[in-house]
């Protein structure tokens, strides 16, 4: 294949941790004159599709919803959908006529991966966790290589024909390249001097951090602990909580409340210590920008994998972790002071997550699509 005919299909979606490494992917491909198209599917109406609009793909979505887990109506109507999704998907396929597909998990991938191995296109699947989903276990089987976001999934998706690699998570390139900052903070509303915590428990929140969160700040905005925070509540419940904290720290100026970032690396530049949840594409940002982390994993994540993914950084000296059945006010307030305001121990927690960090992964993947869609004989047909 010659330069410039490369036609690409990214897919992925259902949840935030399968949408942001294909659109980081695509931040590395659009720019690039070797590919000329790039598209991406997923499920219509749903996260992707208003991520990717708003990044300026051009996007296809299809109805499609995940395999029930239960006995339901659903279980007979939901074979009908992906059948009619897939059988829509090959036609658009004829139109595309793609080089090379990317598949980076959830059911909204199905369809184009279905279409990609039916047609000896080649493809990749890219899994965000350390313990695979489903679709990507399916497909890894025959796909022309394997991508891992954490290294212990090598260990579960193999490929019959193709290879198998520890790429990490690609994300996006506010993340690698940080704002200065000075800069940050005057974003945020607030200074670049004081020692900054931020809070997050991801788009929509997570209530337990929160209500421990909220409990602990009178302590952590006494006088004697001078420092900001600030704080992703989520969009769900981001009035409900407004209207439940003290109006001296609502109002205080070391304090940054929002429901939701649209990009949370101007937040990241500005941090010293984050609190979160250990999710795959929150644990590679936080290396990424080498940001020391207190991590409360989520309790009822499939296979646990979130603690796992925490007892990797906490083992390499990069963050700590708390359990939610451990987690209360006073030892989430005792935790952040002994390490926000310890200098030298952050600096060594800093250095360990940016050794941990894949901030090539992006163009690593990119990369890789651009080689099997640089090999697929059909390009020329």
């Amino acid at each position: 294949m010659s330069g410039g005919e490369h036609r690409l299909i990214l897919t992925g979606g259902g949840t935030g941790g399968h949408v942001y490494p294909a659109l980081a992917v695509a931040d590395e491909l659009k720019d690039d004159p070797d590919v000329k198209a790039i598209l991406y599917i997923g499920a219509k109406g749903h996260l992707e599709e208003r991520l990717a609009k708003e990044r300026g793909l051009d996007f296809v979505g299809f109805q499609v919803s995940g395999l029930p887990r239960s006995i339901s109506p659903k279980l007979l109507t939901w074979p009908i959908q992906m059948t009619q999704a897939i059988g829509q998907c090959a036609a658009l396929f004829k139109r595309f006529k793609p080089t090379a597909v990317l598949g980076t998990g959830g059911y909204a991938s199905a369809p184009p991966l279905t279409c990609a191995a039916t047609s000896n296109i080649p493809y990749a699947v890219h899994e965000p966790d350390a313990h695979p989903g489903l679709v990507n276990r399916l497909y890894a089987k025959n796909a022309s290589v394997v991508s891992c976001g954490m290294e212990a999934a090598k260990e579960r998706l193999v490929s019959k024909v193709g290879e198998t690699v520890f790429n990490g998570n690609p994300v996006r390139k506010g993340f690698v390249n940080l704002i200065d900052r000075e800069k940050a903070a005057r974003q945020l509303g607030l200074v670049s001097h004081l020692p900054t915590l931020i809070v997050t428990g991801g788009s929509q929140g997570a209530q337990a951090i929160n209500d421990a969160v909220f409990s602990m700040l009178p302590a952590l905005f006494s006088d004697t602990n001078k420092m900001q925070v600030v704080h992703q509540v989520g969009e769900k419940n981001f009035v409900d909580y407004k209207d439940q904290l003290p109006h001296e720290i609502m109002t205080s100026a070391r304090y940054c409340y929002r429901a939701y970032f649209d990009d949370l690396s101007v937040a990241y530049a500005l941090s010293d210590l984050a609190i979160s949840r250990a999710g795959a594409m929150t644990i590679s940002e936080l290396c990424v920008t080498a940001t020391p982390s207190i991590f409360i994993p989520y309790p009822f994540a499939a296979q646990n994998h979130q603690e796992h993914n925490a007892r990797a950084l906490e083992a390499k000296g990069a963050a700590t972790v708390i359990l939610q059945k451990d987690l209360n006010p006073g030892l989430l307030a005792t935790t952040v002071k002994s390490l926000l305001f310890d200098r030298e121990k952050l600096k060594t927690m800093k250095e360990a997550a940016a050794q941990m960090g894949k901030p090539n992964a992006a163009k690593d993947i990119a990369e890789m699509l651009k080689r099997l869609s640089s090999g697929y004989q059909g390009a020329s047909s």
